[in-house]
């Protein structure tokens, strides 16, 4: 059985390792596979977004939690933030570092279109955004990916706020509900799109005080970001 590592904020130095491990993570996702069908460009193109959209976005605007050894990621989108992973990629697109095609393109920009308005309409106003969780392909289990989400689900108890995550895998269903979160919706994708299905996790009353290290240390809200703030 694989150990699994406690939750550390991501430091600068794992950035390229965990943009490729969630690459990997995410290659085969329906909704990644609808907007790249081209296998060729998919790898280098993933690459790119979590590398330089992704977790620069949640750097800058919410929190990133990976392990020691990067096992794994979790990007989140803090409450009140109003600029949209949507908005920042259509805004780094204007600087690809390779060729993509226009089809490509147009359907990455409806997706996150799409959900981002069905996001708007049933999440809570302030709410935490989980934009993206995923582990190496040797991790096996749940363990390390609730182990990821732990720290951020804690500060949303903590606020009395609400979680919000789509996905576009029915199995994983089972797994977010064992972490609080509650199916929301289910829809399609118009034009031809993949399945997906939405949650939320209201906020659980917390009983006591915090006291680990990663609760104690808190990151202040930036009032104000650059759009280099999902797929």
């Amino acid at each position: 059985m694989h150990p699994v590592h406690p939750a550390l904020r991501i430091r600068a130095s794992q950035i390229q390792s965990l943009g490729s491990v969630l690459a990997g993570a995410f290659y085969n996702d329906p909704r990644v596979t609808y907007i790249l069908p081209d296998t060729n460009t998919r790898r280098s193109v993933l690459s790119w977004f979590f590398t330089s959209v992704a977790i620069r976005t949640s750097r800058l605007c919410g929190e990133i939690y990976t392990t020691a050894n990067v096992d794994g990621g979790a990007l989140w989108i803090r409450p009140g933030m109003e600029l949209t992973i949507g908005q920042v990629v259509r805004t780094e697109m204007l600087w690809l570092p390779f060729k993509l095609d226009r089809s490509s393109i147009t359907r990455w920009i409806y997706i996150n279109r799409y959900l981002e308005s069905v996001r708007m309409d049933m999440a809570d106003r302030l709410h935490w955004y989980l934009l993206a969780l995923g582990t190496k392909p040797s991790i096996a289990g749940n363990a390390t990916s609730a182990a990821l989400l732990a720290p951020v689900l804690a500060t949303a108890d903590w606020d009395l706020r609400s979680c919000y995550v789509e996905t576009f895998h029915e199995k994983e269903l089972p797994f977010y509900e064992q972490c609080g979160f509650q199916i929301a919706g289910a829809g399609r994708i118009p034009n031809g799109g993949p399945n997906f299905w939405t949650l939320i996790r209201p906020p659980r009353r917390v009983t006591k005080l915090r006291t680990t290290d990663w609760a104690a240390t808190r990151v202040p809200v930036l009032s104000h970001v650059h759009p280099a703030c999902c797929i």
